[in-house]
């Protein structure tokens, strides 16, 4: 993992240094509220990190590839009232998701400032004994303000469904859903 990260950061260094306005890097990060677990009394909380890197269309779309770590933590039982086994188990797992990042600004609040549409879609897989594996998903709103210079703050808020394996329970994938909101830096 550290030679992922390494890897991203010297593609973005390199990018910077090149003063290419045609790309964009992400670095954010935040917390999941989880609220639902289909067929489970319990839900997840968590933070995320991630790292982005793709193509900006001339401030009209971004699309990039990401990548991040994200933790999970949580008790959960099963809301059958007729299985035998009503026992609260605990969930505390880390994810490694590696996804597609897809924005796409509508509006502007001030000539510096705009929101937009972001979706991000991919998998997590398992890297070892610690971490989960699943599909993702992710869509809400981005807000961008763009300060003199190439550093931007941006925040984002968003539903994301995330698909995990490890149940000791029923030997069925959670279906997690939760509420994701995080802080960042784009450079472009």
């Amino acid at each position: 993992m550290k030679k992922i990260i390494l890897s991203l950061f010297f593609m973005a260094g390199s990018s910077l240094a090149f003063a290419q306005s045609s790309t964009y890097f992400i670095i954010q990060g935040g917390g999941n509220l989880g609220f639902a677990n289909e067929g489970y009394k319990g839900a997840f909380n968590g933070y995320s990190a991630h790292f982005i890197f793709g193509k900006n269309y001339s401030d009209r779309a971004y699309l990039g590839l990401g990548l991040g770590n994200e933790r999970l933590q949580g008790k959960y039982q099963t809301n059958d009232p007729h299985d035998a086994d009503q026992t609260r188990r605990q969930y505390d797992q880390n994810l490694f998701p590696i996804f597609v990042d897809g924005r796409l600004p509508f509006g502007e609040f001030t000539p510096t400032s705009r929101i937009g549409l972001l979706a991000n879609a991919g998998y997590a897989p398992r890297l070892s004994a610690m971490y989960d594996k699943g599909f993702l998903f992710k869509a809400g709103f981005f807000y961008l303000y763009e300060r003199p210079g190439r550093m931007n703050w941006t925040v984002s808020a968003a539903y994301g469904y995330q698909q995990l394996t490890k149940n000791i329970h029923a030997r069925k994938d959670f279906q997690h859903q939760h509420f994701n909101v995080s802080l960042g830096v784009m450079l472009k």
